[in-house]
């Protein structure tokens, strides 16, 4: 099996067309063609149908796309090492990062890192914490900055914690609530809410109110964008909890106002994902992740 036959292979059932397919991956119809008929003979069964209209992956076909995809970006990734390596200071890091960590440690981590290697190129994916999962499972990613969700047991990635981060619940300072001396957990639950879209948040919210047997409130917006969380939750009566480093700013503006209460989902905690060993470059970009962290918990 030949990472070209690959390439070739999932080139055809991305566009469907053999024309198409060639056409991207400057070759003849004819070459593409003995290419795939090639890997499907060393396999042994057909990974195409082959029709008037174009093409499209047999159950065989199917099963080899991802592994495929995998190990084309497993040797992008080799290819990329070997530059590193040879150059010294060229080269690149893909990342990814839940929203919140992007804004909030990802730009004076990049500022850094660029100032020492301003040859090396950074990617960054923000998404949820199970997209940015499967992405680190296809090889898409070198490792991720998440707020930590739950991994499937027998995962092949690897978690590092970085730390807890204690939480809040915060509003608008004008929110009928903040005035109060003590919120209660039925006021908490009657309340409207804003929340991020995040796996592990959510479940421990959820859990919060069931364990004192209140109804879990309305959320009227639920994201993973931290922006337009803190947005709404400034424009309107919304309650919603964050990790207090996440509304430092908003706190000492007097935008934001701490709720006087019980805090569900009072901790959230901060991590890496990895799969497989890191490049020379993704490394020291993790290495200044960990050296941020260790300064903020000094503080």
């Amino acid at each position: 099996m030949e990472v070209q036959q690959l390439r070739h292979f999932l080139a055809a059932v991305r566009f469907g067309n053999i024309a198409r397919a060639a056409e991207e991956t400057y070759i003849s119809q004819s070459g593409l063609s003995r290419s795939i008929k090639s890997l499907e003979t060393r396999l042994g069964v057909n990974l195409l149908i082959r029709g008037p209209h174009g093409v499209e992956p047999t159950a065989f076909g199917l099963a080899l796309v991802d592994r495929a995809q995998i190990i084309l970006n497993e040797v992008a990734r080799a290819q990329t090492l070997i530059r590193e390596i040879n150059a010294g200071d060229v080269g690149e890091v893909t990342l990814g990062a839940t929203h919140n960590y992007a804004f909030r440690v990802l730009p004076q981590v990049i500022a850094a890192f660029n100032a020492r290697r301003p040859g090396v190129r950074i990617n960054v994916t923000t998404s949820s914490f199970p997209d940015l999962v499967e992405r680190l499972k296809l090889g898409q990613l070198d490792f991720a900055l998440v707020l930590l969700g739950p991994l499937e047991r027998g995962s092949e990635l690897s978690v590092e914690e970085l730390g807890e981060s204690e939480a809040r619940v915060v509003a608008r300072a004008g929110h009928p609530l903040v005035e109060s001396v003590r919120v209660s957990n039925a006021e908490l639950a009657a309340a409207r809410w804003a929340m991020l879209d995040s796996q592990s948040l959510q479940q421990k919210f959820e859990a919060f109110f069931d364990a004192r047997q209140e109804a879990t409130p309305r959320q009227v917006l639920k994201t993973n964008s931290i922006v337009l969380l803190k947005k709404l939750v400034l424009g309107m009566d919304a309650l919603t909890v964050l990790p207090a480093d996440m509304v430092e700013a908003e706190l000492a503006s007097g935008e934001f106002k701490v709720i006087q209460s019980e805090t569900p989902a009072d901790h959230s905690r901060a991590g890496l994902i990895f799969r497989g060993r890191l490049s020379i470059h993704a490394n020291e970009v993790v290495n200044l992740i960990r050296a941020n962290y260790r300064e903020a918990q000094a503080l």
